[in-house]
Formats: C-alpha cells, structure tokens, sequence
C-alpha cells in the first residue's frame, strides 16, 4: 500500500505542464517558482529537518539532480506535446541500461531486448518531427537525469525522511537559482500569475516530492519507476484534456512500446 504514495505522486506530476503553460515565461523563472512556492508549503515542517544534512554529498547530489531534472524537464513541456516530454523523461530505465553497456557489464538477455524495443518505440514516437528540436534534447537530458535521481534517492532514504530530502531539495534549488531571477521582473510575474504559482508549488510539486521520496523507501528499487509510468499516461490525459493534444498513432504504438520497454 505505500507504493501507492508513489502513483498517487506520479499522477499529480502529471499536471505539471498545466501550470507551466498557463504561467509561460523563461523555464529557469518556472523552474524558481516550482521549488520557491513548494518551500514555503514545507515551512511548518522545518523543525523535522536536521540541517546537519546539508554536509552530505549523497544529499546534496540529489538535490542538484532533481533541479536539472525538473529544470529540463519543464523546458520541454514547452516545445513539445505533454505526453511526448513525459514519455522522455521515463525513458529513464532504458538509459540506465545504456550506461551499464557503456561500462561493459552484464546484461541479460531481457535488458536487451527491452533497450531495442523502447528504442525502437522512441523512433515512432519521434517520427513527426523531422529532425531534433529543443523540446525533445531537453526531454533526453531530463530522463537522463531522473534515471541518476532514482539511484541515489533509494540510497539517501536510508538515512533520510522524505520531508527532509524534499525541504533540501526545494531549498538548495530556489538558493541555487535566485542568481539567475534577480535579473528578470520576477515582480511583474508574482501579480499577473500568483494564483497559478501557488498551485504549482503545491499539486504538481510539494504534495507529490514528499510523496513519491516517502513511497521509494518501502518499494522495491525497480518497482518506483515503474509505477511511476503513470505520470506520462496521467500527462497524456492532461494534454487531450486542457490542450486538445493527440497523438499519432505511430506516436501511440511509440508510446506502448516504450512503456512496454520499461516494464
């Protein structure tokens, strides 16, 4: 039953390019607001955290991964089709099984057939568009680094609560990248869009870190991601739903075989 936790977390990701869209300024000024506003929910729990964590590389090293992830990610939810991004960034298994090849190890005989088949679903999936664009190099990298955020997350819960991996997290981010804000009339944004800020701090990213970081201790280290596959089906129905996205249906047969892959 906690596993659930991480289905529940992957649905409400799902709505994330819902406010992104709606928002629609410069990715690195979402990305602020995503970790800023989902902060300022976690604020009553900051007496769970023990800051002694700020000194462990594990720690920190999540947290940087999960701003390139989102930061990426959140790039590609506005170049691309909602689904088409989701599905990048859960390609994240499959890569994991490119790095091991890279690295010469074992492979069984399944792994491989799985990296030829969400390969194969990838092609598919990307068929319409006739050459690489920004919006799916972006939704690469942010399945590359999710890939590395599973690994070391499952490791962090093991001497972290999830409250405390998300408040870092959230903190070392907006810390990160309030540099970059200064330079744009964040001011401007507050007033025309804040109640869309406080929805995206909240639905799409306070509920469901705190979630997903609780959920990854008690499942299995291959069960997370691949419960997680909800989100980019969730993404999908979100897509259709506000922006009357489709899919071809190469893209569909993409998609099965891709989800397919992982599982």
């Amino acid at each position: 039953m906690r596993c659930l936790t991480v289905a529940i977390s992957a649905i409400l990701m799902g709505s994330l390019a819902i406010f992104v869209r709606s928002i629609d300024v410069n990715p690195l000024i979402v990305t602020f607001f995503r970790m800023a506003f989902g902060l300022i929910y976690l604020l009553p729990a900051i007496k769970m955290v023990r800051f002694s964590l700020f000194k462990n590389l594990k720690v920190l090293s999540l947290s940087f991964i999960s701003l390139f992830t989102i930061a990426f990610y959140i790039s590609s939810i506005q170049l691309v089709e909602m689904a088409v991004s989701a599905l990048l960034l859960y390609m994240a298994p499959v890569y994991v099984i490119v790095f091991m090849l890279l690295r010469r190890e074992n492979i069984d005989r399944t792994s491989i057939l799985s990296l030829i088949t969400a390969l194969f679903g990838l092609y598919l999936l990307l068929s319409p568009y006739y050459s690489l664009n920004f919006g799916i190099v972006f939704g690469i990298f942010a399945g590359l680094c999710y890939a590395g955020y599973f690994l070391l997350a499952k490791e962090v819960r093991e001497f972290a609560s999830s409250i405390e991996i998300t408040f870092i997290t959230l903190l070392i981010s907006s810390l990160a990248l309030a540099p970059i804000v200064l330079s744009f009339d964040t001011l401007s944004v507050l007033k025309a869009k804040l109640l869309w800020l406080l929805g995206l701090g909240l639905i799409p990213t306070a509920i469901p870190f705190v979630l997903m970081n609780y959920g990854i201790k008690f499942c299995k280290k291959e069960s997370a991601p691949i419960i997680a596959l909800i989100e980019p089906v969730s993404a999908g129905i979100f897509g259709f739903l506000f922006f009357n996205e489709i899919l071809t249906l190469k893209q569909l047969i993409g998609a099965i075989l891709i989800l397919s892959s992982v599982l």
